[in-house]
């Protein structure tokens, strides 16, 4: 299904949504190709209407969420209000409603607020809880295990929205797990940010500052300023986000997230789908190894992506660390440190072990062998900042051996800098000039890549 899908109904949608990702998904070069599934929130049919910004009583969503059917879309477009502040706890559902998606106005014209006293949403069925157009802010929980904003059973699905603010504080020596989100299932977010969360055990295990979960599917989206802590003793993994099995992440952001391993990104394996690609990782930290990228046991595909300015402790490995096989395409990894920011640590792993695979590659310093050709030279990045698109990029400066030395093997349409549907832009042009630049930012790339609203398959065609 297109990025611009006409949709009738939500309620088969949720239906369909969940099983894919409760099955989870296999990663193919057509399905990274600005494919982002379903969306939740166009032509939606609400079963449900929040009439007032109240905690409790009739016409609230504590009411509406309560009582909520499988398949039910919980409408809170119609609100005057910017808040919804709950001073009673948490928002739970039943556990008879498999599937529940609540559409607000717009993330930056709606927010539900927990006031850090307890989670904000709990979903007890098994299948999907949807979230569009809103933030969900300043959740709190103290206690066993995960989700100090949302906690869920099945699986999260998160579109133009926000959740930010969430704190997760595990008591003695329980485990923390999902700063912000915890899914038993599959979390997706699309044209979303999960920012400023944190996850922290005291005594035991911590990880997933931001989401932790069996796999996820990150698009277009920002994962920042999240950090999985604790006393040093035991595992801290995975600032943004910790995933145990798929792993789908594309034109986004990974930034200032940090933890003992994997600041960024920390995979813990068991699967062959695992590919990140249009993406940059920048300024995460590691208090161990691997500020930007952890994969721990199955292979890892990276293509046409920046990793840089990440930090860790030890001399290896503090952009992307591998723990099995990785095939690298037309992706920078420069300019990662060690000992908070002193040797150049970019690309390290398992020492005779681990195969790294891939062509158009600039790795400025590696511990592990490089396929021949790879470009070892300073990227001349520019400094993060809103280069166009949704999500933040590093701009090749003029004069960087990235430039036109690429390649775009997957047939990517755009670079990182993909655009949604407010906007007449789908992105910028993933080649411009002579070749593909190598990196997530296409350099000189104009944004010609438009909605028509009637020729996808044209719009999308392979890239040259």
């Amino acid at each position: 299904m297109k990025l611009r899908s006409h949709l009738t109904s939500l309620r088969p949608l949720a239906a369909a949504l969940s099983l894919a990702l409760a099955s989870g998904f296999t990663v193919t070069d057509a399905a990274a190709r600005v494919d982002f599934g379903p969306a939740l929130a166009r032509d939606f049919v609400p079963t449900a209407a929040v009439t007032n910004c109240d905690d409790a009583g009739p016409g609230s969503l504590r009411e509406a969420y309560a009582g909520a059917a499988n398949g039910d879309v919980i409408d809170l477009t119609g609100l005057t209000c910017s808040t919804i502040t709950l001073t009673t706890g948490a928002l739970i559902d039943s556990p008879l409603a498999e599937n529940v998606t609540i559409v607000g106005p717009g993330k930056d014209l709606l927010t539900i607020d927990g006031s850090h006293a307890n989670r904000v949403l709990v979903h007890n069925g098994e299948q999907l809880l949807g979230l569009a157009g809103l933030t969900i802010a300043n959740g709190s929980y103290l206690g066993y295990y995960g989700g100090g904003c949302i906690y869920a059973y099945g699986d999260v699905a998160l579109e133009n929205a926000v959740v930010t603010g969430c704190t997760l504080l595990a008591t003695n020596s329980d485990n923390a797990y999902g700063g912000a989100i915890y899914a038993h299932g599959s979390v997706q977010a699309v044209y979303s940010a999960i920012t400023d969360s944190s996850a922290t055990s005291p005594h035991g295990n911590s990880g997933g500052g931001a989401v932790w979960s069996r796999s996820v599917r990150i698009l277009a989206s920002t994962i920042s300023g999240n950090t999985a802590t604790g006393d040093g003793a035991h595992h801290a993994r995975g600032g943004g986000v910790a995933v145990a099995t798929d792993v789908e992440i594309g034109y986004s952001l990974f930034a200032g997230n940090t933890a003992g391993r994997g600041g960024g990104l920390y995979i813990f394996g068991a699967s062959d789908n695992l590919f990140v690609f249009d993406s940059t990782f920048s300024g995460n930290h590691a208090l161990s190894i691997a500020g930007g990228i952890y994969a721990k046991e199955r292979p890892l595909r990276i293509a046409n992506s920046t990793i840089t300015l990440n930090t860790a402790w030890f001399d290896f490995g503090a952009g992307v660390y591998l723990g099995a096989d990785a095939d690298i395409q037309s992706t920078i990894i420069a300019g990662n440190t060690s000992s908070n920011g002193s040797p150049p640590s970019d690309l390290g792993g398992n020492d005779g072990v681990v195969t790294v695979t891939g062509a158009n590659n600039l790795v400025m310093d590696s511990t592990l062998a490089l396929p021949a050709g790879t470009i070892t030279t300073d990227p001349l990045l520019g400094p993060l900042q809103d280069n166009g698109g949704r999500t933040w990029t590093h701009a090749l400066l003029p004069g960087s051996p990235a430039i036109d030395h690429g390649n775009n093997i997957n047939g990517f349409d755009i670079d990182q800098r993909v655009y949604d549907e407010t906007v007449t832009q789908r992105g910028y042009e993933r080649r411009a000039g002579a070749a593909t630049d190598i990196g997530a930012f296409e350099s000189g790339s104009p944004d010609t890549i438009f909605y028509d609203g009637f020729d996808d398959e044209a719009a999308f065609g392979p890239a040259n």
